[in-house]
């Protein structure tokens, strides 16, 4: 054993004097430094080597050799722990940014130090960061989780909080106290003074009412007619400002009522001009199937009043028919003989033929009416007439009847789908008359819904870009610290359509609040969810004012981001006018 200390001791001075280079019978941290991560691959830091020295050695800015082993011991004993709780951090560290929170950090250390972990000693770690709340490197927390807490420390710690309880407490009294003690001396001084002040009042008033009673009875009369003179004076100039002032609102008004029925009668005739050139388009569209259905349904209606003529005499026969029916039924009941019976029952047989017979003929006579006078209510009982008695459609007329039931089906579905203006509904609508080929008969219709597709096509492409908006885009909103006019005045026509007040966006930090929001706050979300069917028509207004300031253009130019949500906000503005003018 004394050998192998004798070889310590020996190896020890050897490597000591071989990084003591300058002869100082000392190393310091750096030279330590170097010394560790020559025994050590990479070692440990320099803030890990003056934590060892603390440890270890009786200063913290040398060594000398009687210390140095010691001093290793402790090195690497901070060598290993390091690797494993590198490990431990990377572990936490999922994000692979080489920083962990510092609830992670916290929760580290406290898992290491276990009973012995010092709240006072974290506290002052955050407190001691360079940027509190930011991610917590390993270098930051690498010594204290290696440095090895006492109990005694920790019970110093926890008696130096007491104590700091206790004084504050102590101070806490005094200052009750003090304030107690000063409160009733002021309220004794302000008894003192209120008394005092009450009897100077008394004798105050008493003289001041003697004086005035004799002043008041000379001088009534005089400040009687004196205030009526100047009553009359006042109410005089007051009549005078009144007037003038009435007169020149009079004068605003009038100017004011001048302006805007010019302007009114300039937007009305230029909105008046577009009608016209747009009725004028789609008239032209369907003008020429308008004049053909017209000459068709001229003849429909002279083909349609002999049918009915026609169907009205084979009723008749089928009538006639009925009553030989009935005759023939008596004849046999009245027979003697069974000669008279086989007689009657060959008549009733001969009745019953031509009622048949008489029927049917009827019955494609009144489904031929239905088919020229192309209404619903005579179609459906014409077609279910002729399908229940199950005639042969010879002439086609079923064919063509059940086809004008579809037209008519689909006439309604478009006219609803528009009403209702629902996208899929629609497409489908028009689909079902182009698959059917409606689009002649229905040409007026179809000039209509066509429109609207096209103008909900656009809105669900809106939508879309919306959907598809990055988060670095709006970022980029939000990040304005000063912003220019187009987009502040973009963003509050955009929070006045989702229910916001246009006063609390007049402060762009409130903007900036509520373009951050994330999850079902989120601004995409929202704009998502808006259904212009339930719009505030007075936001809308004011949010269409509020744009019409500024072109696409000029917002594009200044931002990409508010560029879509300007025109989210036109179209959602014009779906919600639209919506209201279908209601009325």
């Amino acid at each position: 054993m004394g050998e192998l200390l004798a070889e310590r001791k020996q190896v020890t001075q050897q490597i000591f004097h071989d990084y003591d280079t300058g002869f100082q019978n000392e190393l310091t941290p750096e030279q330590l430094h170097i010394l560790h991560a020559d025994f050590r691959m990479g070692g440990i830091s320099l803030p890990q080597v003056r934590a060892a020295m603390k440890y270890s050695c009786a200063s913290e800015h040398y060594c000398d050799v009687h210390e140095l082993f010691d001093l290793l011991q402790e090195m690497d004993r901070r060598y290993f722990l390091i690797q494993d709780f590198r490990w431990e951090f990377s572990m936490l560290d999922r994000e692979m940014k080489d920083t962990i929170t510092e609830e992670e950090a916290r929760w580290m250390m406290q898992a290491v130090h276990s009973e012995l972990f010092s709240k006072k000693k974290w506290q002052k770690f955050l407190m001691q960061r360079a940027a509190p709340g930011s991610g917590v490197t390993f270098a930051e927390i690498e010594v204290d989780l290696c440095d090895i807490p006492s109990r005694e420390a920790l019970a110093q710690e926890q008696y130096e909080d007491e104590r700091e309880r206790e004084e504050r407490e102590r101070r806490r009294k005094e200052r009750v106290k003090l304030e107690s003690e000063e409160k009733m001396k002021y309220d004794m001084r302000r008894d003192e003074e209120r008394k005092k002040k009450a009897h100077d009042d008394k004798k105050k008033k008493k003289a001041e009412d003697q004086r005035r009673k004799l002043a008041d009875e000379d001088m009534l009369k005089k400040a009687k007619e004196k205030e009526d003179e100047e009553r009359r004076k006042k109410e005089m100039e007051l009549e005078e400002e009144r007037g003038r002032r009435e007169s020149e609102l009079r004068e605003k008004i009038a100017k004011e009522e001048a302006e805007r029925k010019v302007k009114e009668d300039e937007e009305r005739r230029r909105k008046e001009e577009e009608d016209i050139a747009e009725m004028k388009r789609l008239q032209d569209l369907a003008e020429k199937v308008k004049r053909e259905q017209e000459l068709e349904r001229e003849r429909d209606r002279e083909a349609a009043m002999d049918a009915a003529v026609k169907a009205k005499e084979e009723a008749d026969l089928e009538r006639e028919a009925e009553d030989d029916v009935r005759k023939a039924q008596m004849l046999i009941k009245q027979a003697r003989d069974p000669k008279e019976r086989k007689n009657a029952e060959d008549r009733e047989g001969s009745a019953k033929l031509r009622s048949k017979e008489h029927n049917h003929k009827k019955i494609r006579f009144n489904l031929k009416v239905a088919i020229k006078e192309r209404t619903k209510d005579k179609l459906v009982p014409a077609v279910s007439d002729f399908k229940k008695v199950k005639l042969p459609d010879d002439e086609g007329d079923l064919e063509k009847a059940e086809r004008i039931l579809k037209e008519i089906r689909a006439r309604d579905d478009l006219n609803t789908s528009c009403i209702k203006r629902k996208l899929n509904d629609l497409e489908k609508a028009i689909n079902y008359v182009k698959n059917n080929g409606f689009d002649i008969q229905l040409a007026t219709e179809m000039v209509e819904a066509n429109k609207l597709l096209i103008q909900l096509k656009r809105l669900e492409r809106i939508r879309a870009e919306i959907l598809d908006l990055k988060q670095s885009t709006v970022a980029e909103i939000r990040s304005y610290q000063k912003p220019p006019a187009a987009v502040h005045t973009v963003m509050t026509a955009t929070f006045l359509l989702l229910g916001h007040k246009e006063k609390e966006m007049k402060d762009w930090k409130a903007v900036q609040a509520l373009v951050g929001k994330t999850g079902k706050e989120s601004l995409k979300r929202r704009c998502l969810g808006l259904d212009a069917a339930k719009l505030d028509l007075t936001a809308a207004k004011r949010a269409k004012i509020l744009l019409s300031q500024f072109k696409l253009d000029e917002v594009r130019d200044v931002s990409a981001g508010a560029a879509t949500f300007y025109v989210w906000g036109t179209s959602m503005i014009e779906e919600a006018e639209a919506n209201a003018m279908a209601k009325k």
